[in-house]
């Protein structure tokens, strides 16, 4: 799944694939096994906070881009994230230090538990998409310049594709991140900052394996 767009502006006004270079986010030297595909790749996304207080959940729309940051023209994404009000203060805590070895049970899981479940559609082009759905662990830091960094990870599994992917069976995993230049500290102040919408920008791999070689 390459494209070679030497130099593009692409369709969002930003500078597509630099020259002399062929974006791909194929990466089969990473795969195991015979039959396995991997796809690794960024995508830039705008989110917002929606239906709140009644039913909110984020809602995403955003861009594929190769791992330089560089779009690839016809693609994109879109997530959906219902929220739970009464969990958003859990994106504050954080886990506790495992104990040694870290190869031996136990595990303390304290802090480290999915406040909701998320769909994401993958548009590849050309008809190709790939949608997975699972768990969602969003995080949050306060900084010392009054500013606060972002994370949210997924867990996805393969519920359905098109074109090439129609089919296929696999998982999916992102991690995202936004940086937000001022964080309040009372709810309804975050929950504007939230509704307005923001930036987020999201590294993603996805495994898989195509319809023809499943049993």
């Amino acid at each position: 799944m390459a494209q070679d767009n030497p130099g593009k502006q692409d369709d969002k006004g930003g500078q597509g694939v630099a020259a002399g270079r062929a974006a791909s986010i194929e990466f089969p030297a990473i795969a195991i096994g015979p039959v396995e595909h991997v796809l690794g790749f960024n995508s830039d996304e705008q989110i917002s906070l929606q239906g709140f207080p009644a039913n909110p959940f984020f809602t995403v729309k955003g861009v594929i881009t190769d791992l330089h940051a560089d779009h690839l023209p016809g693609t994109s994404v879109e997530t959906a994230f219902p929220l739970d009000p009464a969990l958003l203060g859990t994106v504050t805590q954080w886990p506790d230090p495992q104990s040694q070895p870290f190869n031996q049970p136990p595990v303390d899981n304290k802090n480290t538990t999915s406040i909701g479940y998320s769909k994401q559609s993958h548009n590849f082009g050309n008809n190709n998409t790939i949608v997975a759905v699972g768990p969602s662990l969003p995080k949050l830091t306060l900084l010392k310049n009054g500013g606060a960094q972002f994370w949210v990870s997924t867990a996805g599994v393969i519920s359905q594709g098109t074109g090439k992917f129609e089919g296929a069976r696999g998982e999916a995993c992102f991690s995202g991140s936004a940086y937000f230049p001022k964080w309040p500290s009372d709810q309804p102040s975050q929950i504007k900052i939230l509704q307005a919408g923001f930036s987020v920008r999201v590294c993603r791999f996805i495994k898989y394996t195509l319809k023809q070689d499943l049993a």
